[in-house]
């Protein structure tokens, strides 16, 4: 899992929501919703302790059987064997502390006629919810026009994008998975 900051424009110009280079027609919003994104620490540590279980049974069970036939294969076979299970315990223990130190996350879910996308993501909750005020505000006030810079915040999960369920809500993110 990587997190990509990067500086997006949001503005409310001319009855429509311009998040980056997404317009949202402010007639055509259904639902505009703050929403909070937090990692599920009890699923995050029985996944690791599944893994790295798996990984230990397997580093035993083949130093057994490497105990077992001896001297008949090079020493470097088991140092190979001990260096693979010791990496792959280091890779999922690194990825551990990286999902129990990843900060809370608020979004900004923007719904029309299909499905809520997360159309911007910030470390800032009050920032999420005085854009969510102001879009509620816009889509009653036609004359309104707002300008600011933010940061927003791609999660990518290896080469697949996708989404998060928040709150109960299939959330579907463009570069946020």
């Amino acid at each position: 899992m990587r997190v990509k900051h990067k500086d997006v424009d949001f503005r409310i110009s001319r009855r429509t929501l311009w998040i980056g280079m997404k317009a949202y027609p402010l007639h055509n919003v259904t639902r505009v919703q703050p929403l909070e994104y937090s990692v599920n620490h009890g699923w995050t540590v029985t996944t690791y302790l599944r893994q790295a279980g798996a990984w230990i049974g397997l580093g035993l069970v083949g130093l057994v059987i490497l105990g077992c036939i001896g001297d008949t294969l090079p020493a470097a076979v088991s140092v190979a064997y001990v260096v693979v299970v010791l990496g792959m315990l280091t890779v999922h223990t690194v990825r551990l502390v990286r999902r129990l130190t990843f900060p809370r996350l608020y979004a900004l879910s923007v719904a029309t006629a299909g499905t809520p996308h997360a159309a911007l993501v910030s470390t800032d909750k009050n920032l999420i919810y005085d854009l969510a005020h102001r879009v509620v505000d816009a889509i009653d006030n036609p004359a309104m026009e707002f300008a600011i810079r933010v940061d927003h915040i791609d999660i990518v999960h290896g080469d697949k994008y996708g989404g998060d369920k928040v709150e109960g809500d299939k959330i579907v993110t463009d570069g946020w998975s």
